[in-house]
């Protein structure tokens, strides 16, 4: 809730603008809940390379009760240059209370707009979909309001969204909402019973001709939210003083168009309705996002699936991939068990392929999932994303899976659930119904396998030995396993069941591919003999 100081005018030529009721009715309880003004890129190279279309204010109903919000102002502050703008710091003597600010907008008044608690209102230079057009596949088209623009850059509207009533702007061909980027954006709401546009007017600090802009006293505001340089961020570009916002915020990202958002964070629920922190202090109440979505908040970003994995449940968060890979498919549940450099997760509600590196980002939802049916809490958990594949974005890359070496006392770890390992020289024995073998080192260390992913033929026999064995590290039912990732991973020792033949020997015996396909003479590389694997050289 914003503060209400005391002003002191020692001019007239400013507007007095009462403090309304409902003004006060809204405090505490309406605040700018999102602001996305950093822009992003065209998809697929297209240009003009930059896009800003896609901008939007959005507004949310932070209290336990429906609030009307007709005929509220939403500012936006100037954001000229340090040189010639109005700043916090210039808010003295006859603008004490003040701000500048070079555009209003107004929710329509006349009928009342009702928004429920815990709900957002959102207001878009275009209300469309913009989800082909641009990085972030952002949908607008339910939006509630839109600047309907003459300008060519911003005229692709909705006819069934209504528009915002554009206020005051310096110029008739800004009559868009006007985010600079990379800023400073600072925003602020009104209730006013005068209209805003009656303000007293000033021209840029230290100028006395060119654009003016509306001088409007902060005793009114409902909200305000100072966004500052994102590349150089500092308090010197406040446009409000403290008693209105204590701090600031800014996109964090390096680059100018980078698809981010800033967003109030959650502090708590009640039911499905989430509260937003709200201390009149932006550097602590926001955060900067990368998901861009319209009514989405609490969004992470994770670099790499081991940030992923330590994301806390039930977040939606952006999981960005780096050369990562699909090391196989599980039928069962439709789930992908996916590695990169810095570990391995589960992934489900898109479609993958096995044997592909990936490159890009997946967006959705972190679960984590106790899959220990003996009651063990230290072990067996599955962390999963399930994506929304409409914001994601994904190349792939056919590739060879190979494993990393490992011993069983290395691959049985929680750290290693879900990669792609490779054990050597194991003793293979079956136990209990025979579906589930267990592997034994050199060391007696042990872990058990099974084919979970079922790639291995009906009658496929497991040699006693194997040289080497490579597949995914779960922890499945009673204890960790290696599940094999293909017939092929399973290499037999020499003398453990697969025999190696000439062609001169295959007589009178029955012979059939891998695919269970019976064969009149034995091919080159592995066959099924007499219910036995023959190695055909």
């Amino acid at each position: 809730m914003k503060r209400i100081s005391t002003l002191i005018l020692s001019l007239v030529a400013l507007l007095m603008l009462s403090q309304t009721a409902g003004a006060q009715d809204l405090q505490g309880k309406l605040v700018i809940g999102k602001v996305f003004y950093s822009g992003s890129t065209r998809l697929n190279g297209a240009t003009p390379k930059n896009y800003l279309c896609h901008l939007y204010i959005e507004l949310y109903n932070n209290s336990a009760e429906n609030i009307d919000v007709a005929g509220t102002y939403v500012a936006m502050a100037n954001s000229d240059a340090a040189a010639t703008a109005w700043t916090a710091a210039d808010m003295t003597g006859d603008k004490e209370g003040m701000a500048v600010f070079k555009q209003v907008f107004q929710i329509p008044a006349g009928s009342p707009v009702i928004m429920e608690p815990g709900k957002s209102l959102v207001i878009a230079n275009c209300a469309i979909d913009h989800s082909e057009i641009a990085e972030g596949k952002v949908d607008l088209s339910t939006a509630d309001f839109e600047l309907k623009s003459t300008n060519n850059a911003f005229n692709f509207h909705s006819e069934t969204v209504p528009a915002m009533t554009l206020v005051y702007s310096p110029t008739a061909a800004m009559d868009y909402i006007n985010f600079m980027n990379p800023g400073p954006v600072g925003i602020a709401l009104f209730k006013a019973d005068t209209d805003i546009a009656n303000c007293a007017k000033t021209y840029l600090k230290g100028k006395e001709t060119g654009n003016q802009y509306l001088i409007i006293p902060m005793a009114n505001s409902i909200d305000a939210v100072d966004i500052v340089k994102q590349k150089t961020p500092s308090a010197a570009d406040k446009r409000f003083t403290d008693d209105y916002d204590a701090g600031f915020t800014y996109t964090n990202s390096p680059e100018i168009f980078a698809c981010q958002a800033v967003a109030r964070k959650v502090v708590s629920t009640d039911g499905e309705r989430k509260i937003l922190k709200d201390t009149n202090n932006s550097s602590d109440d926001f955060e900067s996002l990368w998901n861009v979505q319209p009514r989405v908040y609490d969004v992470k970003e994770a670099a790499t699936i081991a940030e992923f994995n330590a994301v806390e449940d039930g977040k939606v968060v952006k999981l960005n991939l780096t050369d990562a890979r699909v090391n196989a498919f599980n039928d069962l549940d439709r789930t992908y068990y996916v590695e990169d450099a810095s570990g391995a997760t589960v992934i489900k509600g898109v479609n993958l392929t096995k044997a592909t590196k990936l490159n890009g980002y997946l967006v959705g939802k972190k679960d984590s999932k106790d899959v220990d049916y003996v009651n063990d809490p230290s072990q067996g958990y599955e962390y999963s994303l399930t994506v929304d594949d409409s914001w994601s974005e994904i190349e792939t890359t056919t590739i060879e899976l190979e494993g990393t070496e490992m011993t069983i006392a290395e691959a049985a770890t929680q750290a290693n659930y879900g990669r792609l390992v490779t054990l050597k020289d194991v003793e293979i024995q079956s136990i209990g119904n025979g579906l589930n073998k267990l592997l034994t080192d050199g060391e007696n260390n042990t872990i058990k396998a099974r084919d979970l992913f079922g790639i291995l033929p009906e009658n496929y026999q497991w040699p006693e030995k194997a040289s080497s064995i490579t597949g995914v590290v779960l922890y499945y039912m009673t204890g960790w396993f290696l599940m094999p990732i293909s017939e092929d991973a399973i290499v037999a020792a020499s003398g453990t069941g697969i025999e190696t033949v000439n062609a001169a020997n295959a007589d009178n015996v029955n012979i059939y591919n891998l695919q269970g396909v019976r064969l009149n003479q034995l091919q080159r590389g592995l066959n099924i003999v007499n219910g036995r694997k023959v190695m055909m050289k």
